[in-house]
């Protein structure tokens, strides 16, 4: 199965209407529009995504998937206009 790559409203929206995978995902419901998605993102995950995210941390570390010895941080600098 190829990897998907879709994190904008907009392009979830489309793959809804022609990736078998969101079409069994969705039952045959209609697809949503990208502003019910961004809109659910919005309301749902935002609030949660810091404990959910850290909660996975946790989790890796602890069965041994992930080491804590290092930490990362992107440095990107983008020029503002």
């Amino acid at each position: 199965m190829q990897k998907n790559n879709s994190y904008a409203s907009s392009k979830i929206e489309s793959a809804c209407k022609r990736d078998i995978n969101f079409m069994y995902l969705l039952e045959s419901a209609s697809a949503p529009v990208y502003s019910t998605i961004a809109r659910f993102r919005s309301l749902h995950f935002t609030p949660v995504a810091e404990e959910l995210l850290s909660q996975m941390t946790d989790f890796l570390a602890h069965n041994g998937e992930l080491s804590l010895e290092n930490l990362f941080i992107d440095g990107t600098k983008i020029e503002a206009v």
